[in-house]
């Protein structure tokens, strides 16, 4: 509280006038007389009015010098002095990630969020309004839309929900960065973690939240099935500073045991946990890696679930009309559930149930029998036909030799591949489609392409892939046979009922992270509605294939009508949101409060009446006071 009038603090030294005043009286004469039974009630009154006698009646005093001190109050012209009004918008923006369900001291990071949150919108005010966003929820992120009306944005802060999801922010500042349009706009970030936040052109105050805290969590976990055994492999990792010993148990449904094994995890150390366990009777079944009776800040790393799904056959068609010995090695090792069926030109007359099919040379095919195949996955080498299928530009044939000198790092297909210099000596000239996606460049133009036209996917080999004469491809190692793999570990993934729409490298068809977009390859019957139930047994419809509401760790459960259709598992085991460790020093937070008071204009707001009315309340209680006395 601030006084406008200071000076007017100099009247209280009236208030020692008013108490002398009782202090004081007239003096009388003194007269003698016989009696002073006619006198006692004047004798009485001398005795008040004798000068600095104790006085017997508090309460007028009193309430005359507050009367008195109110007044002075109210001369002063008190204020509040508000910290902050923006002339513009406000953006706050709530971090509910997964991390925020960290504990300290029994509250969670995002109750603390939801109080700071709280404190700036009493203090703050904005002309054009406020508007509450979050990190993590359903697009497009915003949990209240923009108003003045505190009330709203504080019953919107209280209903923000938190999530199991961890991951990239940056999408919500692009998203918030379309609201914004005067510099004098600005976000306010609250979040356990406010750097390397994006750069915008919209001032960021950043407000930390949360303290070091202590976690052990799974940052790994895959399943992977050889022969007759299901092999879990784990990684458990220690953040805290001391080492523990940890009980890593593997459970079926309903808590069923299978195995159980102690771990002593070093601190701020990985350790890896593995379990064999005999497939038989266990193909469907649902098995949990759980971190047994650990005590830290944070529950949702401590579990994992998967689905043990039976194997799968991979049915893989080669169309060819030579011997390719190397090909057919390279296709069958592939993996042990491999079926590969080998045909010429003339018996091809549809893909059949293959998952993928290989066409070896040049050959000449129908347009009408690829579109009648149920395959989706097609791999063309050395390929010359001009199929509309493809594309509709012409081809040339460079016979010189051509050397690569680009290639996409990006693409998962080319992870760890280095053709960089391989010479080829012979190949095709083609202008790609607009969905076409090169892999492998020379100088003269795409020696590998992919695409994806009409719910199949192409990969196009433009030369002899698997001829030594032409290039030496298939006997550059293991570059080439990697690439091989990885095209097929492509297609495959590409088969599976779930899988995760931006990337097709995945091995698991039932087991992704949370916060991933979901494909779900289903094709509604009889105008049956397609349900996912989410682990705290929500339903969501889907009105098309793709689901994102990943945002809880546990089982899910995809629905045509009422029978089931698929299951899948979605875990956290993300080692960076795990870490929990504020990324803020306390030099930091000086200076976020020195940009925060940058952005905001403090006034002061006069509160003289409210002394004003308590003074005309004391005024009259001590005019009944004294009438009644």
């Amino acid at each position: 509280m601030a006084f406008l009038n200071p000076l007017a603090f100099y009247l209280l030294g009236a208030i020692p006038i008013v108490i002398a005043l009782h202090f004081l009286k007239l003096r009388r004469q003194r007269y003698v007389v016989s009696s002073i039974m006619l006198w006692r009630e004047s004798a009485e009154d001398q005795k008040a009015n004798v000068p600095f006698q104790r006085l017997r009646n508090l309460l007028l005093p009193i309430l005359q010098t507050l009367f008195l001190l109110l007044i002075v109050v109210s001369v002063a012209r008190p204020a509040l002095r508000v910290p902050g009004i923006i002339d513009g918008k406000i953006i706050f923006i709530v971090d509910n990630s997964a991390s925020m369900q960290s504990k300290e001291m029994g509250v969670t990071r995002l109750t603390l969020a939801k109080q700071e949150v709280k404190k700036q919108i009493r203090q703050v005010s904005a002309s054009g309004g406020m508007m509450i966003m979050t990190t993590h929820s359903p697009r497009p992120y915003i949990e209240q839309t923009w108003t003045t009306d505190k009330d709203k944005l504080i019953l919107a802060v209280d209903n923000i929900k938190s999530t199991d999801i961890g991951g990239d922010i940056t999408s919500v500042f692009d998203h918030a960065g379309r609201y914004v349009d005067s510099p004098k706009d600005q976000i306010i970030f609250i979040s356990d973690s406010v750097e390397n936040l994006p750069n915008t052109s919209v001032p960021i105050t950043k407000i930390p939240v949360g303290n070091d805290a202590d976690n052990i969590g799974i940052v790994t976990f895959n399943v992977e099935r050889i022969s007759d055994q299901y092999h879990v492999l784990a990684s458990i990792q220690n953040w805290t500073d001391t080492t523990r010993e940890i009980d890593v148990r593997l459970e079926l449904a309903k808590d069923r045991s299978i195995d159980e094994k102690t771990v002593s995890v070093s601190a701020g150390n990985v350790k890896t946990v593995l379990f064999s366990v005999n497939a038989e009777r266990l193909d469907g079944e649902v098995i949990s890696l759980n971190l047994v009776d650990v005590a830290d800040d944070f529950e949702l790393d401590n579990r994992a679930w998967t689905i043990l799904s039976a194997e799968k056959q991979f049915r893989i068609l080669l169309v060819s009309e030579r011997n390719q010995p190397f090909l057919i090695d390279l296709l069958r090792n592939y993996g042990d559930n491999v079926v590969l069926q080998t045909v010429t030109t003339d018996e091809f007359h549809g893909s059949g149930d293959a998952d993928v099919v290989v066409f070896d040379g040049a050959l000449t095919l129908e347009h009408s029998l690829l579109n009648a195949s149920n395959t989706k996955n097609f791999v063309f080498i050395n390929w010359r036909s001009q199929l509309l299928s493809l594309t509709d530009a012409p081809v040339e044939m460079d016979s010189g030799i051509v050397n690569v000198i680009g290639q996409n790092k990006t693409h998962p297909i080319m992870q760890d591949v280095s053709l960089i210099g391989m010479g080829v000596k012979e190949s095709v000239n083609r202008k790609l489609p607009l969905w076409g996606e090169s892999l492998l460049e020379t100088e003269k133009g795409t020696l590998i392409w992919l695409g994806t036209e009409s719910g199949r996917q192409f990969l196009v080999f433009e030369f002899d892939a698997f001829n030594p004469e032409i290039s030496p491809f298939a006997t550059t190692i293991p570059d080439g046979p990697l690439l091989v793999y990885q095209c097929l570990n492509w297609f495959q993934s590409n088969t599976y009922p779930i899988q995760l729409l931006t990337d097709q490298t995945h091995l698991s068809d039932q087991q992704f992270r949370t916060g991933e977009f979901l494909k779900i390859d289903v094709t509604p019957m009889d105008d049956l509605d397609i349900q996912v139930r989410k682990p705290d047994n929500t339903l969501v419809r889907l009105e098309n294939s793709t689901f994102s509401e990943t945002d809880q760790i546990g089982i899910y459960s995809v629905f045509v009508g009422d029978t089931l259709f698929e299951r899948f598992a979605v875990n956290l085991v993300d080692s960076v949101e795990s870490t929990l460790s504020p990324t803020t020093t306390q030099s930091n937070n000086q200076n976020e409060e020195s940009n925060k008071e940058q952005h905001l204009q403090p006034y002061k707001r006069e509160i003289w009446q409210l002394p004003v009315l308590f003074a005309v309340c004391l005024f009259l209680c001590e005019w009944w006071f004294y009438h009644r006395n």
